[in-house]
């Protein structure tokens, strides 16, 4: 499979997912100010599930752009991933509905830990050229160890939101924060050639 068959497949998951996400928004009965209380659950939850969608397909990108070739494993991890990213949306309507039932934030946490673990699996199977430079194996390594300590937290605090659900947002929130100020691959590739703001090795 061809890398942009590979990437367009999963794109196009990620968009049917992010799609079926606002087809759980409902017209709320009030009108006014009492339109706005009676939804404000469901469209918190809404932004939060679309960031967090958002930040798999960052994962996913980031994964795979410095990647050169594709194996059969890699691509069936792949489907894995985007399994556990299908489940978003059912997690999504639980947590909208029944906020403070244990279903929504532990089905969260849990595929946002499985997701991770997934993409993990996946980076194992494939060659990335950040990995060509003494510097970017280092920094692979620490950021795989990082994405595993990140992954077991959400998968421990899906457990953990049977008994406090809170535990199930808060691990998803702190997952979600970090992929946004984590380090990118082309950022390791321009520190390592020397590249500044303008050069290609640091191109989104």
């Amino acid at each position: 499979m061809s890398k942009h068959r590979f990437e367009l497949f999963s794109d196009g998951v990620f968009a049917i997912i992010l799609t079926l996400l606002v087809l759980d928004l409902r017209v709320p009965a009030a009108h006014g100010l009492g339109a706005l209380w009676e939804v404000w659950p469901s469209l918190l939850v809404h932004t939060g599930s679309f960031v967090l969608v958002g930040v798999f397909w960052i994962i996913h990108q980031a994964a795979l752009e410095r990647v050169t070739a594709f194996s059969v494993a890699g691509i069936r991890w792949n489907l894995v991933s985007l399994f556990w990213s299908t489940l978003i949306p059912f997690a999504a309507k639980n947590a909208a509905e029944r906020p403070l039932e244990p279903l929504g934030p532990s089905l969260m946490a849990a595929s946002t830990g499985f997701y991770v673990l997934s993409m993990l699996a996946l980076r194992l199977t494939l060659h990335s050229t950040v990995e060509d430079t003494p510097e970017g194996r280092r920094w692979r390594r620490r950021r795989f160890n990082v994405f595993l300590v990140f992954a077991l937290t959400d998968v421990l605090a899906a457990g953990l939101s049977w008994i406090a659900p809170i535990a199930g947002y808060l691990a998803v929130a702190v997952t979600i924060v970090y992929v946004l100020i984590a380090s990118h691959p082309a950022e390791v590739e321009g520190r390592t050639l020397g590249v500044g703001e303008g050069g290609n090795a640091r191109e989104p």
